[in-house]
């Protein structure tokens, strides 16, 4: 399957080269879009039927930027979804509609996939109503925490998220200027109704007041120590809301980070 998948890509690549980079305007890189659309077709097509609608998300201002400088991209997309279907010898119910939508939860040139076969988009659609309203649940639940770090003990950071990546990696949520932090150091998420510390650079670097962690709940004052740079949690409440959703479901609706891989 993976060797499969390898090729189908090398195919989309292939067929997306030329005027794409120029319609995307130098906001998302031509071959990323390819291997995300091929990758949409090869994990949701039914036998030998490839899926027929699309959603590209994008941040807002690369959405608005594409669209105002190539407005016919959706189109350029559909036909291009066209031919990768046809040269991969799948099926499709319809003629492909692609649709470029807005996602602020994702960094500027970061983009994630939908697709879905038309003949359940009805289906589809509820399910996508669901999700986002468990998602804006999640973010509402987020907010009325009001918690925030506290870097190199002056500079306020808020967590206005449910997942917040940590480490020396720019494309991290939050990015931690030092040699001794790994690229994708530890990762903040909100669960059933806290923020929870998890260490990703599995050298017993992540510690909470002292004490070396995988993951730990996250209390107002807590010392969070990551290799050599130090973090104050706090939270402006005294007593948090419960979450109406957990942030597995906000995993189901979004992203990236790894925006952030």
């Amino acid at each position: 399957m993976k060797k499969h998948i390898t090729r189908f890509e090398s195919l989309a690549r292939r067929l997306i080269e030329g005027s794409f980079a120029r319609l995307l305007g130098g906001r998302l890189e031509a071959a990323e879009v390819a291997v995300h659309l091929a990758r949409a077709i090869e994990e949701h097509k039914q036998d030998q039927r490839a899926p027929d609608i699309f959603q590209i998300y994008v941040h807002p201002a690369d959405q608005a930027a594409i669209l105002q400088q190539s407005p016919q991209l959706p189109q350029e997309l559909a036909a291009y979804v066209l031919r990768l279907a046809q040269q991969a010898d799948l099926l499709l119910a319809d003629y492909p509609l692609v649709q470029l939508l807005a996602d602020e939860e994702l960094s500027r040139r970061q983009l994630r996939v939908t697709a879905v076969h038309s003949t359940v988009v009805d289906e589809a659609s509820t399910q996508l109503y669901d999700q986002e309203a468990a998602a804006d649940n999640v973010r509402a639940a987020v907010q009325a925490m009001d918690a925030f770090l506290i870097l190199d003990g002056k500079k306020h950071v808020p967590l206005r998220r449910p997942i917040i990546n940590l480490g020396r990696r720019t494309d991290n949520d939050i990015v931690l200027d030092s040699s001794a932090v790994s690229r994708r150091h530890a990762q903040i998420r909100w669960r059933y109704g806290r923020f929870v510390l998890y260490d990703l650079a599995n050298k017993g670097s992540t510690l909470v007041n002292n004490a070396p962690v995988t993951e730990c709940v996250l209390q107002t004052g807590d010392v969070i120590t990551l290799s050599n740079v130090l973090l104050i949690y706090g939270e402006g409440r005294d007593k948090p809301q419960r979450p109406f959703a957990d942030a597995d479901d906000m995993e189901n609706t979004a992203l990236m980070p790894d925006g952030h891989q």
